[in-house]
């Protein structure tokens, strides 16, 4: 049979034909493919990726932009050893290969030094308040010693020269002072008059009284407002004399009001010849 007709007159060829054709087909858009993505991958090239780590992100983009690759930042965590800001991780790993116009992704420590809120040390143990306050990354920068009932336990911490409460958030890191008590002391106290006076103002005053805060009372519980109450009641009363290192206990509210309130219990006791 005449192959030119064969191709153009026959069932076969003309199925045998487009088969071929298909054929060619497949292989032209495989072989496209293949260089194509041969062009994408760059195959065949690779950078050895650099020890980013201790470098700032805006080193690590110059550095990375020379070998065709560039950062993203994934994560922030904080690393109190290393400086703020700067890289303590990649992926890839330092001196692996990876293929230019790749992305380099980085692990930063935070810009920012963490804040821990203190926790509360007071009554305890010198001892006991610094393994609290190391085991949150703070640490005893001094200690003072003022006259209280109870000999080395912690009756304040101060920060910065303040007295600061539990729960007050301070920069991980930071040295603190502690206030600790050396027992009574020798002299008498005048209790001061703390009614009207914020918490914190009241245990300073009350330690330059040579005297410590006791108890600590809310008529409500608060809720992170604690700057809104006041002293309303104060157990002694202002003016009564104590041994040096004695304890005055204290009542808060957010009602000012309560400040001309008169309890009985505080009135002190009348004298015999009262009777007579």
């Amino acid at each position: 049979m005449d192959m030119k007709k064969f191709w153009k007159d026959t069932f076969g060829g003309f199925l045998l034909k487009n088969l071929l054709i298909a054929i060619g087909i497949f292989v032209a858009l495989a072989w496209i493919a293949l260089i194509s993505m041969d062009f994408y991958t760059h195959h065949g090239e690779s950078e050895v990726m650099p020890d980013l780590r201790g470098s700032y992100v805006e080193e690590a983009e110059l550095v990375l932009a020379k070998q065709g690759l560039y950062p993203v930042v994934i994560d922030s965590v904080y690393v109190r050893d290393k400086k703020l800001g700067t890289i303590v991780d990649q992926i890839p790993a330092p001196n692996s290969t990876l293929k230019s116009n790749r992305p380099v992704y980085l692990i930063i420590n935070s810009r920012q030094v963490r804040q821990v809120p203190l926790p509360d040390v007071s009554d305890v143990s010198y001892r006991q308040a610094d393994a609290m306050l190391q085991a949150i990354g703070l640490s005893v920068g001094n200690v003072e010693y003022t006259p209280s009932e109870y000999k080395d336990l912690v009756t304040d911490v101060k920060y910065k020269g303040r007295s600061i409460l539990p729960g007050t958030r301070v920069p991980e890191g930071s040295a603190l002072v502690l206030v600790v008590g050396s027992g009574l002391g020798e002299g008498d106290a005048v209790v001061p008059v703390l009614k009207g006076m914020e918490l914190e103002d009241a245990r300073q005053q009350a330690l330059t009284a040579l005297l410590v805060l006791g108890a600590v009372d809310y008529d409500v519980q608060p809720d992170g407002n604690e700057a809104d109450y006041v002293i309303y009641r104060q157990r002694p009363a202002a003016g009564s004399t104590l041994p040096a290192g004695s304890r005055v206990d204290v009542w808060l509210s957010t009602d000012k009001e309560r400040i001309n309130e008169v309890f009985e219990e505080d009135k002190p006791a009348a004298s015999e010849e009262e009777f007579f």
